[in-house]
């Protein structure tokens, strides 16, 4: 069965499954080259099924994610009918019935049906010759799906969190087999999300984008400043039992307007701070509940919330077995949608392995986009099959290289093949990396890719999980990567991000750290993705050039050449 799975808002994703496995993935953000990019992925679409190498006509089923309209960034305060009649109804319901989930569903079935958002998908799909049977799925369900068929677990606790999505902010569901069975389900009313976003947006950074920057801010707060407000904050959430309520009697941008009393005067490090502290005690508090319950010792787990990574290390010391859906976001609800509707059809999908799932280009190709290149400036060297050793001994001799290799990896963090590298060790490439290309704010960490055989040398690791290849569990570090990873490390913590790197995986990438460990003694490099501020990371041979030209990095491995400033040569 040849399953299309689609998803529509922001970060719009499109998939391909066929009789389970997952053979094509893109997000159409990295076509256009426009950050985030949301709404109907069309090009996402035509990308993945050429990669399948199906026709348009082909396709069996179209798996879409979310029963309403999705959000769009660009709506987030004024959202268009009929999604603002959720706005309006926290202006007329009473909180108490608000804090249930005793209206969503009638209140979804309303919006789904009056949107038109079935003949909208329809409609489009026909314009690019799809005319197979439509599936929405609900955005938690795809969410659960994600978590539990992507972990590969025959049975599972299966726990969902983020702002919203269907009216619902978060879920759990016990996994048995082909099943997803729902326990229980948070109204998005209670939403610990939508409170970490709005921070976000009180922070003055950019809400649904940026809840990453107050998670990196926020262990630079001094603790006793910290302690002194954090009561403040804690009392706005309460757990009971196997649900958690907002009580602090506000929802959407009226949370601004609280803001302002609870933290006038606060230093805004403390402000992420107990925000942080307050997402990470809720969150455990209503899961160990959940736990004594149903007795798991295994937790999959997916949504936006999850993106968090520090508070992913607190399922690291919970659970035995610990898998956390790569790039949680809702650019991961197309495979979710397609691996539920798959799993309805007696198809077991099987579990997310590589995220290599984007387009991989020539030599060939990647000489057409050679002609931008200005020789006065820069050297072009045809080195082949050495790239790799290649690349690793510039690293060691102190260049920041730009590594554009094989097929481009899906979601948001760079993994060796659409990556800029550095060595580790050298703190004055934080800056440099940051004066070059990226522009980040000046607390926020980079990260390391380590040898596997190396990872629990350089960190604290309380169990070992799939996920850690993902760059989606934070660790604090020991003493050796301290030495040896400073500038990959968060500068005021000392916790890691890593991206864990066996040769199974990524051969290519694998024997680069192994070169860079033989002149340097050193496990592993410093990574981060490879994009200009404010864009996304590269896909094509064209957008790296581009990106190369437009910064100030010292060299780009492209397949097989390399490209030099000939200001670095003798």
């Amino acid at each position: 069965m040849r399953v299309l799975g689609i998803h529509d808002g922001h970060t719009a994703t499109a998939c391909v499954m066929i009789n389970g496995k997952l053979v094509s993935m893109v997000s159409e953000e990295r076509i256009l080259h426009k950050k985030e990019a949301g709404g109907f992925p069309k090009n996402a679409i035509l990308e993945v099924l050429k990669l399948a190498d199906l026709k348009p006509s082909e396709v069996d089923t179209v798996a879409v994610a979310t029963l309403t309209p999705p959000l769009l960034p660009e709506h987030y305060d004024d959202p268009p009918f009929p999604r603002n009649i959720y706005q309006g109804l926290y202006k007329l319901i009473p909180r108490g019935i608000l804090k249930t989930d005793e209206y969503v569903d009638d209140l979804v079935k309303l919006v789904h049906r009056i949107s038109g958002r079935r003949r909208h998908i329809e409609n489009a799909l026909r314009s690019i010759g799809i005319n197979a049977e439509i599936y929405f799925v609900e955005h938690h369900l795809a969410h659960a799906s994600s978590a539990y068929f992507g972990s590969g677990f025959d049975s599972a606790l299966v726990i969902t969190l983020d702002g919203s999505g269907d009216g619902i902010c978060g879920t759990y569901y016990i996994g048995e087999g082909l099943d997803l069975r729902l326990k229980g389900r948070i109204s998005a009313y209670n939403s610990l999300g939508e409170f970490y976003t709005r921070i976000t947006e009180y922070l003055g950074l950019k809400p649904l984008s940026h809840e990453y920057k107050v998670m990196g801010l926020a262990p630079y707060a001094d603790k006793r400043l910290s302690d002194k407000v954090y009561d403040r904050v804690r009392k706005l959430f309460e757990v009971k039992g196997d649900r958690f309520f907002n009580n602090s009697g506000v929802y959407k941008r009226d949370y601004l307007k609280l803001f302002n009393r609870i933290f006038f005067k606060v230093r805004f490090d403390v402000v992420a701070s107990v925000s942080q502290r307050l997402l990470e005690d809720v969150v455990f508090q209503w899961i160990d509940n959940i736990r004594k319950e149903y007795k798991y010792d295994r937790i999959a787990v997916g949504g936006g919330v999850f993106m968090n990574v520090k508070l992913n290390y607190g399922l690291l010391q919970r659970f035995s077995e610990v898998f956390v859906m790569p790039s949680c976001g809702d650019e991961s609800l197309a495979y979710g949608a397609a691996a539920y509707v798959s799993s309805t059809k007696g198809i077991k999908p099987e579990p997310i392995n590589l995220l290599y799932l984007g387009r991989s280009f020539s030599d060939a190709e990647i000489e057409e986009s050679f002609d931008k290149l200005d020789e006065s400036r820069f050297k072009i060297e045809k080195i082949g099959d050495d790239i790799h050793e290649y690349v690793a001994e510039l690293l060691a001799e102190g260049y920041i290289v730009a590594r554009f290799y094989g097929r481009s990896e899906w979601g948001a963090r760079a993994l060796g093949n659409r990556s800029i590298l550095a060595n580790p060790k050298d703190l004055s490439v934080v800056p440099r990396i940051n004066r070059a290309i990226k522009h980040r704010d000046f607390w926020m960490p980079f990260a390391p890719s380590v040898l596997y055989e190396h990872f629990e040398d350089y960190f604290i690791v309380p169990t070992r999980s799939k996920s850690e290849k993902y760059m989606i569990l934070a660790y604090p570090s020991r003493p050796r990567a301290q030495r040896e990873l400073p500038a990959a490390l968060h500068q005021h913590d000392l916790t890691g991000r890593p991206q864990v790197v066996s040769y199974e995986d990524n051969p290519e990438y694998y024997k680069l750290l192994k070169r860079f460990e033989q002149k340097t003694g050193i496990g592993g490099v410093l990574n981060t993705s490879f994009n200009l501020h404010g864009y996304p990371i590269v896909y094509t041979p064209q957008q790296a050039i581009n990106t190369f030209i437009n910064s100030d990095l010292d060299a780009l491995a492209i397949g097989g050449y390399m490209i030099r400033r000939k200001r670095f040569l003798v």
